[in-house]
């Protein structure tokens, strides 16, 4: 455990390689907002408590994001805009809209903006459904939860949701490419770790002492897993959290998968390491080869209507299956079914890792 602490020591005792590691994944992921739509931010104020209620707050999060203010300070928070739209329903509402009844919800946003009209055209949407649906059924509140569940279901309702979930995962998947891309740049900072260590012969004081190389480079990757653990996890909670990122249910699975996909950005650092003679030869066939990866594997945008061998080339690089693994779970796939992915990427950090070691094993020697 010996190099894996030193190792540690040293990369965070470097500030460049810090503001590299945490910092530069950050910055580039941001370019994965570039040209989104800008976020509704929409408010709910439920006193209700209904069935009914609780699935249209559902909905409304698919086409904004929510956020909650207290009924008293609703015009404060328009003006300062820390909402767009606000949804009050009185209590009652529910069965006075299922005996045809009108009133009971309403809504205010800011005169002048037009920015929060999509999400009053949903809502208007909703209920006039749920009216249409209540007078079919006679205004029976049973009969009505149970043709409305399946109105929702296979209905115009469900359609807009499902549009509306895409574009957050949409959104969600082209920001993570970026952090991918990020990924693999930052890992380049594993093999001039190992090249500083070589040129200053570190390595070659190191393999003196009864300390095996394989052992050596497993220490040195450890450390650099160690280091990814802390780079996504800051990442991902400063998205989920600050940029308010639609991960859905799967944020602890494609935190998983970040992680896997870790293990393979390192070990593609230690195979660089090992066909470069110096850190400036490493930094510029780490970069030629990062590009062709990053645009091969979708990172950049998907490859929906890239030509067929585009697509069948992308299927040799990892990047390829972490994207493919990512957009899975964003639509509702759970870590387990991804078997396929999780093998292949594995079996890219095994040959990466073997690559670097390979030519050391002579060093050794």
């Amino acid at each position: 455990m010996t190099i894996f602490v030193n190792s540690l020591k040293r990369i965070f005792r470097n500030k460049v390689q810090i503001f590299f590691i945490l910092l530069f994944p950050l910055a580039f992921t941001t370019l994965g907002f570039i040209g989104q739509e800008p976020t509704v931010k929409v408010a709910v104020i439920d006193k209700d408590h209904t069935e009914f209620t609780a699935d249209l707050t559902r909905n409304l999060k698919t086409k904004a994001e929510i956020r909650h203010v207290k009924e008293e300070e609703i015009n404060n928070d328009l003006k300062t805009l820390k909402v767009d739209y606000v949804v009050v329903i009185d209590k009652g509402f529910t069965d006075n809209l299922i005996q045809g009844k009108n009133g009971g919800i309403t809504s205010y946003s800011v005169k002048e903006s037009n920015f929060s009209k999509p999400v009053s055209a949903f809502l208007e949407q909703w209920l006039s459904h749920a009216r249409m649906v209540s007078e079919a059924v006679g205004h029976n509140q049973e009969s009505f939860y149970k043709e409305f569940s399946n109105y929702d279901q296979h209905g115009a309702i469900q359609l807009k949701h499902k549009l509306a979930v895409n574009e957050g995962a949409e959104r969600t998947r082209s920001v993570l490419g970026y952090l991918i891309i990020s990924m693999l740049y930052t890992s380049l900072i594993v093999g001039l770790f190992i090249i500083f260590n070589k040129n200053n012969h570190t390595l070659y004081r190191t393999l003196t002492a009864p300390v095996k190389i394989r052992t050596y480079m497993l220490q040195i990757v450890s450390s650099f897993l160690f280091v990814s653990f802390i780079q996504i996890s800051f990442v991902l909670l400063i998205l989920k959290y600050v940029y308010k990122l639609y991960l859905g249910s799967a944020g602890l699975s494609i935190f998983v998968l970040l992680l896997l996909f870790s293990l393979v950005s390192v070990s593609f650092g230690v195979a660089i390491s090992s066909i470069s003679k110096n850190t400036i030869q490493a930094c510029l066939i780490g970069i030629c080869i990062v590009a062709p990866l990053a645009m091969l594997g979708g990172a950049y945008f998907p490859l929906d209507f890239a030509p067929d061998i585009v697509k069948t080339l992308s299927n040799f690089t990892p990047v390829s299956w972490v994207i493919h693994g990512i957009e899975k779970l964003l639509h509702g796939d759970s870590l387990t079914s991804l078997v396929k992915e999780i093998s292949i990427l594995l079996m890219f950090s095994i040959i990466f890792f073997l690559l670097g070691t390979f030519r050391k094993a002579d060093i050794a020697k």
